[in-house]
């Protein structure tokens, strides 16, 4: 059985889900053993499976991050200077980006899709005829109709 600690601080806890997670274990058992360790101290389970999930990024640019951002920037303002505002049109930020999602189908809405291409053409032709009448009727009454 692990010892209870006294005190922790958030870095130290934060150190230890990361520690952990690369070892391999799953956010629910580095929650489950850092509340063992560090008893009411410990980080809420959402905290856990969000710094597991986050990435670890470096705050600190190195001088070659700073060295390759410059250079993409001059590469830019030159391919800027070249093709004029088209080149912008090409930009893509991350806010301005459309990213789909596969959605698979369900079960009712391909029983719908079934029945729906299973049906005859002259069925639908008959559901529009009744649309005339129905509207015509509809604009008799001065749209007091509900179909009996």
């Amino acid at each position: 059985m692990a010892r209870m600690l006294q005190s922790s601080t958030c870095e130290e806890q934060r150190s230890v889900v990361r520690f952990l997670w690369a070892k391999g274990h799953k956010p629910s058992e580095i929650h489950r053993d850092m509340r063992g360790v560090y008893g009411d101290d410990c980080m809420d389970r959402s905290n856990v499976f969000r710094k597991v999930s986050a990435r670890w990024v470096p705050k600190n640019l190195t001088d070659d991050h700073k060295g390759q951002r410059m250079m993409a920037s001059l590469d830019h303002l030159m391919r800027y200077t070249a093709q004029g505002h088209d080149f912008l049109e090409g930009i893509v930020t991350g806010d301005e980006s459309w990213a789909y999602h596969y959605t698979p189908e369900t079960k009712q809405a391909s029983a719908v899709r079934r029945w729906l291409h299973s049906n005859q053409t002259d069925f639908y032709e008959q559901g529009i005829l009744k649309l005339v009448t129905r509207w015509e009727k509809c604009v008799e009454k001065v749209g007091d109709y509900v179909e009996k």
